[in-house]
């Protein structure tokens, strides 16, 4: 069971948003409410990075990449968020999910 050490933050000017070839990247854990993934520095990059990698090794896919994520970086390599940008909070776009999912309404980073 993956646990992840996460925090809620209120985007400023330094807040990046991941964004993935199909939106905003966002998960929805088992127990909790669903967040958009975030990061305000160089460090926080690389946690959400790693904890992405540690989703897909489970063969979970947060909403924003592509079902076959796991796949590309198995066939092509590098990172587990190969394809994605971050991208300041304000030009990011919407969550989107299927028909009923709950969509996020905050953003978290991954802490040590």
């Amino acid at each position: 069971m993956l646990r992840l050490n996460i925090q809620q933050i209120e985007p400023d000017a330094s807040t990046c948003y991941l964004v993935g070839p199909e939106g905003l990247v966002w998960t929805q854990p088992s127990l909790g409410d669903p967040y958009i993934i975030a990061a305000r520095d160089g460090q926080e990059r690389l946690r959400a990075a790693a904890a992405i990698a540690e989703l897909l090794a489970m063969g979970l896919v947060p909403y924003g990449m592509p079902l076959n994520q796991r796949a590309a970086v198995a066939l092509f390599g590098g990172s587990a968020i190969r394809d994605c940008q971050w991208v300041p909070w304000a030009s990011a776009p919407a969550p989107a999910g299927d028909l009923g999912d709950p969509l996020p309404a905050v953003a978290m980073v991954v802490v040590p």
